[in-house]
């Protein structure tokens, strides 16, 4: 058997195709996805996903829906191994300076390596039904359309992936070639992402899966610790499971406790609601040391700006470059004041951190708000209401 193309890309043919790199870069997901469940966490899904909610930031109601073919149902949250890999290569592009496109090409064996999965054993062909599946599901959404006040309720609908192709040669897959969604592709120009452990894609189940992506946002905050009622959790997931059986799964994980980078347990509310505690182990030293023995209440969970998220990304880069002690002990500590034109305003908590940060960080911070795209130019640092930088 000789050369095939099934799928076929012509709508976008006269977008630059971005080839990806085999290079081991970090996952990264779009911060969205993560705040709820936009996936199917069953096979076969065509019930519809529907989230509606008032942004405790912005005071503005968000819909999402989310449909998908009778053939092929919902995308599931496996399938969005793939969009996580396309969003990681974009990113690492950006900070290299490079324009990527929508147009991505890449071979089933860099995907696979990148999981860390052995190529063969029907793997091509769920790889293929995945590429179904994201072109068939739906979503319709308010949200990330704002584009001033006149159209902040204005909804967009588009598919996961636009087009895609596959090249196979003597029945094996050599090529994908995919367009993927353009609301994705804006969304990752101001690295509205988050960093994702690796050992993510060992998680083999579908609700836990889930929980990982949100505790993960939602413990991203100073003292990296998050509580939610089982109810809450329930309705962001858009589980399909009863409740009973859910809040069951919930119980087994904590039992578990074996997601990366996170410690969770069970707790009751004031009133003896069932709650979870979600946990950045990494962040716990900060915890322990700042905790209070108060009654365990239910929290709004307040969406970042794009500036705060962007920190984050910063964080990241500056742990790599100067290792995650000296991250710890002089960054984690400052506070984000303002961007204002091109400087940054910091609050250290002392003199003498702001002092510190001043001598042996400023121009390195500066190159990496730069390289995450943001047009920062100065960095000055305050101290209480005085600058001391």
């Amino acid at each position: 058997m000789g050369r095939k193309i099934e799928g076929g890309i012509k709508e976008h043919q006269d977008l630059e195709r971005f080839i990806a790199s085999s290079a081991d870069i970090s996952p990264k997901d779009q911060i969205d996805l993560m705040a709820r469940c936009w996936f199917s966490l069953t096979p076969g899904r065509t019930d519809a996903i529907q989230h509606e909610y008032v942004d405790a930031r912005s005071g503005q109601t968000e819909t999402v829906r989310i449909t998908g073919s009778a053939e092929h149902g919902i995308a599931t949250i496996h399938d969005q191994d793939l969009l996580i890999y396309a969003i990681s290569q974009w990113v690492e592009a950006k900070r290299r300076g490079l324009e990527p496109s929508r147009r991505i090409h890449f071979t089933p064996y860099q995907f696979l390596a990148w999981m860390n999965r052995e190529p063969g054993g029907g793997q091509y062909q769920r790889l293929k039904d995945a590429l179904h599946r994201l072109k068939m599901t739906s979503i319709q959404t308010t949200i990330r359309s704002e584009q001033g006040k006149r159209s902040r309720k204005r909804i967009r609908q588009f598919s996961w992936i636009s087009e895609w192709e596959i090249t196979e040669e003597k029945g094996e897959i050599r090529g994908i070639e995919v367009v993927l969604a353009e609301w994705l592709f804006e969304s990752i120009q101001d690295f509205h992402v988050l960093t994702l452990d690796k050992r993510y894609f060992d998680i083999p189940g579908s609700v836990e899966r889930w929980l990982y992506l949100y505790a993960r946002k939602a413990t991203g905050g100073p003292t990296g610790i998050w509580k939610e009622t089982f109810k809450s959790l329930y309705q962001k997931s858009a589980s399909q499971q009863e409740y009973k059986h859910y809040a069951s799964t919930l119980r087994k994980l904590v039992k578990k406790n074996d997601l990366p980078g996170l410690r969770l347990e069970h707790v009751s509310s004031a009133q003896g609601k069932d709650m979870l505690r979600m946990e950045r182990t990494e962040k716990r030293a900060i915890v322990e040391a700042r905790e209070s023995p108060v009654p365990e209440t239910q929290l709004v969970l307040i969406e970042r700006t794009p500036l705060e998220e962007a920190w984050e990304n910063v964080l990241e880069i500056m742990r790599k470059r100067e290792g995650p002690e000296q991250v710890r002990a002089w960054l984690e500590r400052l506070r984000l004041v303002g961007l204002e034109g091109e400087t940054l305003t910091y609050r250290a908590p002392t003199k003498f951190i702001a002092q510190w940060v001043e001598t042996n960080f400023k121009h390195k911070l500066e190159s990496a708000w730069q390289s995450v795209g943001q047009p920062v130019g100065t960095i000055q640092i305050e101290t209480g209401t005085k600058k001391a930088a």
